[in-house]
């Protein structure tokens, strides 16, 4: 297996428990408890995501200007793997909240954009990286 499939492959297994923590977090959208699990999935979620994803970069042969966050969702966007960029800057700065803010109103907002249009994205993503080693 390559790094970038090892990676991809790790990514899928966590795209795989953050939405099976989305499924708990409908179900008890009120409970604290099932928010904070939300939370934190799609926080190692997220660092997983975007490190496929640069590794999938690398692979393919792109140079990364800026290897962050950012640099990656750029180039990625500008090469038609994103298809909106706003939306990945968005949970970038959602995920540094969460590093920072535990408040409850704060995390009810973020676990309510986790699970309305994050796991989506974060699932989408993952496809097309396996889809495309696999081709």
């Amino acid at each position: 297996m390559t790094k970038t499939e090892n990676k991809n492959a790790n990514f899928s297994q966590a795209v795989k428990r953050l939405n099976e923590a989305n499924i708990a977090y409908r179900r008890h959208a009120d409970d604290d408890i099932y928010q904070d699990a939300l939370i934190k999935r799609f926080e190692f979620t997220f660092e997983l995501g975007w490190k496929s994803l640069r590794e999938f970069l690398i692979a393919q042969g792109y140079q990364l200007e800026i290897p962050s966050p950012k640099g990656v969702f750029a180039l990625a966007y500008r090469e038609g793997i994103l298809r909106d960029e706003a939306l990945w800057l968005d949970m970038l700065e959602s995920r540094n909240l969460t590093s920072h803010d535990y408040g409850r109103e704060l995390s009810k907002e973020i676990a309510d954009k986790i699970s309305n249009r994050f796991c989506k994205a974060l699932a989408d993503l993952n496809k097309y990286i396996a889809d495309q080693l696999n081709s």
